[in-house]
């Protein structure tokens, strides 16, 4: 089981960062998550000076008992910005939650090369051509964010947008073996070349 907190920061590896919850309505965010986002967000920029932050929803026709079209959609949308850019790694994630409709739909976010990607619109673009073509939803996108290695401000508000991927509300109906989240397992470069 998840862990969750309530607190409206987080310190994670002695860093504190703003995250979106509100105790007063229960509105929490699994702390597993938000590990997650760091630790791929901290490993991109021990690589690249800046990191290119894109975040948005798709959402789906069917309900899916696993994940699997997601996580085929991610490949397809990474490898495709591999090529496009010329880019030698990608990071990011998805979270799956459920609304309403009883459909599951996913916040997914996507950690680029910010020097080698040259107009910021492109990987909207993209990633909207590749959901468009296996006849998905147009996707909705967040604000993105360039974030800059040792500007601490550029981080936090990046983390703060991007903890509403680790909120609560929503998540949990699935299969017990369903995941409901799943996020690259970059190493940061001082890992990679120990």
């Amino acid at each position: 089981m998840k862990s969750i907190t309530m607190c409206n920061t987080i310190t994670i590896n002695g860093c504190e960062y703003p995250i979106n919850t509100n105790a007063s309505k229960g509105q929490g965010c699994y702390i597993e998550i938000l590990e997650a986002i760091e630790r791929n967000l901290t490993a991109m920029l021990s690589h690249h000076s800046r990191v290119y932050v894109a975040q948005f929803v798709v959402h789906t026709h069917d309900f899916e008992h696993l994940n699997t079209g997601m996580s085929k959609l991610m490949k397809v949308i990474k490898r495709r910005l591999k090529t496009k850019y010329k880019l030698v790694r990608i990071a990011g994630g998805w979270v799956r939650e459920t609304g309403a409709s009883q459909l599951q739909h996913y916040h997914a976010a996507l950690f680029v090369d910010g020097n080698s990607i040259w107009r910021l619109g492109g990987v909207q673009a993209l990633v909207t051509e590749i959901l468009e073509m296996r006849n998905y939803p147009r996707p909705s996108f967040c604000a993105p964010h360039m974030v800059t290695r040792g500007v601490r401000h550029t981080f936090e508000e990046a983390f703060m947008h991007l903890s509403y991927l680790a909120k609560t509300r929503s998540k949990g109906k699935k299969a017990p073996t369903t995941n409901d989240y799943s996020f690259s397992r970059l190493k940061a470069k001082s890992d990679v070349n120990a």
